[in-house]
């Protein structure tokens, strides 16, 4: 019986631990990344989709480690990390018709 109990309480730490491993963006790179991709999409699909653009490729790739995210941001990452970061990002598809 005793057993179950430690058992119910650890159980949920451990299942959390891989999610501790993933960290958010490092400080001030977030902004970095929206400023300089809105900055970069304003002009093909206008300010307010670029924005939104911009946040959803942000958030696509915020559970990757601070360190991978670093290196994209510094340009100093493999080709294989960047690749799979612009697949991800792919997937906030940007309606350039929105454009005003």
């Amino acid at each position: 019986m005793r057993l179950n109990r430690l058992f119910a309480i650890v159980a949920p730490v451990v299942l959390l631990l891989p999610l501790a491993a993933h960290a958010d963006w490092p400080k001030g790179e977030r902004e970095k990344y929206m400023a300089q991709c809105t900055q970069a999409a304003t002009p093909q699909i206008g300010a307010a989709a670029a924005k939104a653009h911009c946040a959803c490729g942000a958030d696509a790739i915020k559970s990757y480690p601070a360190s991978d995210i670093q290196a994209l941001m510094d340009n100093k990452a493999s080709d294989a990390l960047k690749q799979k970061a612009l697949t991800q990002i792919a997937s906030c598809k940007a309606d350039p018709k929105a454009k005003k």
